[in-house]
C-alpha cells in the first residue's frame, strides 16, 4: 500500500509542474512573437486599417486612405498583414500634395512661366532655342531643377507633356509602396516614382532608411521622408512614409512593427511531495517472569 501511495504522490507532483508552465509558441512549439501593421495615420491619430497578432496566426487587411488626408495624400489601395515576428503594409497608385495650398508664391510663378514657355515649344526653330529657355524656367521653380534634366528636344516635349497633364502640381506620385519588418530589420520598396511630375528610376526597389523624396529646396513647403525606423526596445517599428508639413508630422504611411518574442517558458517548481513517514512498531513486549501463589 505504501508503494501505490508514493506513485500517487509522484504523479501528482508531475501534474502540477505541468499546469504551472507558462508559455506561447506555434504549432512547431518555437516561442512567437507579436506584430502590428497600419495603412495611414493623419496627425497622431491610431493608424487605419490596422491589424495586430499575437504570432500565433497571421492577421491581414485592407482600406484605402482616409479622406481626412484631403489634398496631401489621394488615391492608393492599402493592404496590411502581421504575423510571427513579420508585419508589412502596401499602398498603390499614391498621389502626395496633389495642388498644394501650402505652395510658395515662386513655385507657383515658376510653374506658370513653365507653362508659357512649353506652349511656345513648338513655334521655335533651334535647338538652343527649345532647351536652353526650357531648362532656364525650370531651374526658377524651387527643387525642380534637382530633379528633371531635359537635354535633348525629345526629353523637352515629354516633359512639357507632362507639365500640360498638370502632374508637377503633384509633389510625387509612387505606383507602390510596400513597407516590411522582420524581427529588428525593415525595408521599404518603391516602385514608378515621379517627383514634380519627373521619373525617379533611381528610387525604384529598396530605399535607404531616412531617404528624403522632395529636394532640399522645397523643405519649407513640405518633406517626405522614406524608411523612417524607430526602435524601441524589442520593438521595432518601419514606417513607410513620414509627411511633414510647416515642421510638423502630419500623416504616416505604410508602418510596421515587429514586438519582441513572447515570454519565454516560466517554469514554477512545484514543492517536493511529502515523503510519507514511517510508523514505528510498538517494541515487542517482554515476557515477565513472577511466581503465583499455590493454593489447595
Amino acid at each position: 500500500m505504501r508503494t501505490t501511495f508514493q506513485a500517487g504522490l509522484s504523479g501528482l507532483a508531475i501534474t502540477a509542474t505541468a499546469l504551472l508552465v507558462v508559455t506561447a509558441s506555434n504549432a512547431s512549439g518555437d516561442p512567437v512573437s507579436s506584430s502590428s501593421a497600419y495603412g495611414a495615420s493623419v496627425g497622431g491619430t491610431p493608424g487605419q486599417p490596422a491589424v495586430a497578432s499575437d504570432g500565433t496566426s497571421t492577421q491581414t487587411g485592407g482600406g484605402s486612405l482616409p479622406a481626412q488626408l484631403g489634398p496631401l495624400a489621394a488615391g492608393g489601395v492599402l493592404e496590411v498583414s502581421a504575423g510571427d515576428d513579420v508585419a508589412s503594409a502596401a499602398i498603390t497608385n499614391l498621389t502626395l500634395g496633389s495642388a498644394l495650398a501650402q505652395l510658395p508664391p515662386e513655385v507657383r510663378d515658376g510653374i506658370a512661366n513653365l507653362n508659357q514657355v512649353c506652349a511656345g515649344l513648338g513655334q521655335a526653330g533651334q535647338v538652343n532655342e527649345v532647351l536652353t529657355p526650357l531648362n532656364d524656367a525650370i531651374n526658377q521653380v524651387p527643387g525642380l531643377g534637382t530633379v528633371v534634366e531635359v537635354p535633348t528636344v525629345e526629353a523637352a516635349q515629354t516633359f512639357c507633356n507632362q507639365l500640360v497633364d498638370t502632374d508637377i502640381l503633384d509633389l510625387a506620385t509612387v505606383g507602390t509602396l510596400k513597407t516590411q519588418c522582420t524581427d529588428q530589420t525593415g525595408t521599404v520598396t518603391l516602385s514608378d516614382v515621379k517627383v514634380l511630375g519627373a521619373p525617379q528610376p533611381v528610387l525604384a526597389g529598396e530605399i535607404a532608411p531616412e531617404t528624403q523624396l522632395l529636394p532640399p529646396e522645397l523643405a519649407a513647403v513640405a518633406r517626405i521622408t522614406l524608411n523612417h525606423q524607430v526602435p524601441d526596445g524589442e520593438n521595432f517599428t518601419v514606417e513607410g512614409l513620414r509627411l511633414e508639413v510647416g515642421g510638423q508630422v502630419v500623416a504616416v504611411l505604410a508602418s510596421a512593427t515587429c514586438g519582441g518574442p513572447q515570454a519565454e517558458p516560466v517554469v514554477q517548481q512545484a514543492p517536493a511531495p511529502a515523503k510519507p513517514t514511517k510508523t514505528k512498531q510498538a517494541p515487542k513486549p517482554t515476557p515477565v517472569k513472577t511466581s503465583a501463589p499455590v493454593t489447595g
